[in-house]
């Protein structure tokens, strides 16, 4: 889904998995949304802690993981491509856009479902998504174990460095990850950057190939953007 790019250090399911936790449904209501985002944060903050990573460290993936429960909209740099991404978030209701001039395609999450929408020739068509949005759950005692021990690996190969800076007009925590020279570690430096609320305003290197850059952010949310611009047409047999 939108966003989903690869981590460069070895404990990119737990990123992914957080990242899941911001676009996909996290309750039918706002309190259970919000209390999936708390679980979640003391969660990355425990894995984290356990891998021995820096304070500094563990807030900034407590921060990310806890994204999912709060309200902002975010415009990135457009790609390479000419691809615009708008996420906007209201929980536990999610838009997210992908503006290819003349062509915009979204995604909505509310608590009627998920539902595909497209504008083209100046007209709005939405269907209803087969594939239902599901609660995303913590780990299991398993995959805690699992990846405190990749996030230990990765504290052998890289080093992190938590710093702050402005960008797109919020006060950002960054961090910086870096192979250890001499490491068996195969990747580059890149760097992640994080509003207060958790949303990633920045995110470059390892093995993307455009950076994913804030040009706008706000946590002013139109109620009118997270209503469906068209009536959803019914799902094709079969679908």
């Amino acid at each position: 889904m939108v966003l989903t790019y690869p981590a460069p250090v070895p404990c990119r399911r737990l990123l992914l998995l957080v990242l899941v936790g911001v676009l996909g449904a996290c309750g039918s209501h706002p309190d259970a949304s919000q209390r999936t985002a708390a679980g979640r944060q003391r969660q990355a903050r425990d894995l984290a802690r356990r891998a021995g990573l820096s304070i500094d460290v563990q807030d900034f993936l407590a921060r990310y993981a806890a994204a999912s429960g709060e309200h902002f909209e975010v415009t990135y740099a457009p790609s390479s491509a000419g691809t615009t991404i708008v996420l906007v978030q209201d929980p536990p209701r999610r838009r997210v856009d992908l503006v290819t001039p003349p062509v915009t395609r979204s995604i909505f999450v509310n608590r009627n479902g998920t539902f595909n929408c497209a504008l083209d020739n100046q007209k709005w068509t939405c269907q209803k998504s087969a594939q239902q949005e599901s609660t995303p759950g913590l780990l299991s005692t398993a995959d805690v174990q699992h990846e405190v021990s990749q996030l230990q690996a990765a504290k052998s190969d890289y080093t992190f460095r938590v710093s702050s800076r402005k960008m797109a007009g919020a006060s950002a925590r960054c961090l910086a990850v870096t192979p250890r020279q001499g490491a068996a570690a195969k990747g580059s430096q890149s760097q992640w950057c994080l509003s207060p609320e958790g949303a990633v305003l920045l995110y470059e290197g390892g093995a993307t190939a455009d950076p994913l850059k804030a040009v706008r952010y706000t946590t002013r949310v139109d109620d009118r953007r997270l209503q469906l611009p068209a009536a959803p047409e019914p799902v094709p047999p079969g679908s």
